[in-house]
């Protein structure tokens, strides 16, 4: 993973949202997570979206989840507004099964706008209602393997299993569940991924995704899911 690479992709996407964008670190899995929300930013962006981020209350810098601990409103969020549509990002957001009362982390989760607390609410909240996930993404610094892809679809089959049977109805701006993997595909992964439209599968695998944030902070306006 080429660290210093990353971190340019990613000032570069977010630089006109932010005031202040301190150090970050260089932990490779928290910073491949804010690769992952940051290109979903630019996604939105190439769809026609404005994107902006909009930090917790009281804090000028980009406050990032890095872990399931912590409540979304003390975290920044990045919003995507399109005419009356309106969108948020969150980092290790938690999540209501699909299926029962089980509760998730996606890496990253993409809601409904104003339907996470921008302060303390006052009664508890324990998660996002699964009806108001739109999609997510998982990210993981490993080589797409076979295997992975599986383990990815038990993922969306217990927090989103509609993109596993039928084509979403949502705006196409909305990625269907993306797989955002730093390696290549290995094995007879690819064969397998390109079989997932001919199954109904409508899922997002995005292999090689510091090559593809590279692209993005050399000037293209274009998603880097693309």
């Amino acid at each position: 993973m080429n660290v210093a690479e990353i971190k340019k992709a990613i000032k570069r996407i977010i630089k006109d949202h932010v005031d202040v964008f301190r150090q970050i670190g260089s932990s490779q899995p928290k910073l491949l997570e804010l690769a992952a929300i940051t290109g979903l930013a630019q996604h939105y962006k190439s769809h026609g979206y404005a994107v902006k981020v909009v930090n917790p209350k009281g804090k000028k810098s980009f406050a990032v989840k890095t872990s399931t601990r912590g409540y979304p409103w003390n975290f920044s969020r990045i919003v995507a507004t399109k005419d009356s549509a309106s969108a948020e990002l969150h980092m290790n957001l938690m999540v209501r099964s699909a299926h029962d009362e089980g509760i998730y982390c996606v890496d990253v989760g993409v809601v409904e706008g104003t339907v996470i607390p921008a302060e303390k609410p006052k009664t508890a909240w324990l998660c996002l209602d699964n009806a108001s996930l739109l999609t997510f993404a998982e990210v993981k610094k490993l080589v797409v393997y076979p295997m992975l892809l599986a383990q990815f679809l038990g993922i969306v089959h217990e927090i989103k299993p509609s993109f596993l049977t039928s084509p979403s109805s949502l705006d196409p701006a909305h990625l269907p569940p993306a797989l955002i993997a730093l390696g290549h595909f290995s094995g007879n992964a690819a064969v397998i991924v390109r079989s997932y439209t001919s199954r109904g599968i409508h899922v997002t695998i995005a292999e090689n995704y510091d090559m593809r944030l590279a692209r993005v902070r050399g000037g293209s306006a274009n998603s880097p899911f693309s």
